[in-house]
């Protein structure tokens, strides 16, 4: 059943993690010093940068604005920010 999945997909994980935890740990030296190589380091080519994003657990436009709306009505007076001296709510 479900259960028999998520405790077969988290117990893989675990292992996936250690695996990658037992790379770094034996690699980590090496690919330092390759990085180091590198005759031009910018943001653009540092290792370990993410750029997998998953759009689908992104908010679409009508879920946005339901949650403006909503912390408009339920939090107008909630302090967002401090500008100019001085405190800012949402209202």
């Amino acid at each position: 059943g479900p259960g028999a999945v998520n405790t077969y997909s988290y117990r893989r994980l675990q292992v996936l993690e250690e695996r990658f935890n037992l790379h770094v740990m034996l690699n980590a030296d090496k690919e330092l010093a390759v990085q180091k190589t590198v005759p031009h380091r910018d943001i653009y080519n540092v290792r370990k940068v993410d750029t997998h994003v998953h759009h689908s657990a992104c908010m679409n436009q009508k879920h946005l604005l339901r949650f403006i709306k909503s912390k408009l009505k339920k939090c107008a007076n909630e302090i967002v920010t401090y500008r100019d001296g001085r405190f800012l709510t949402l209202a």
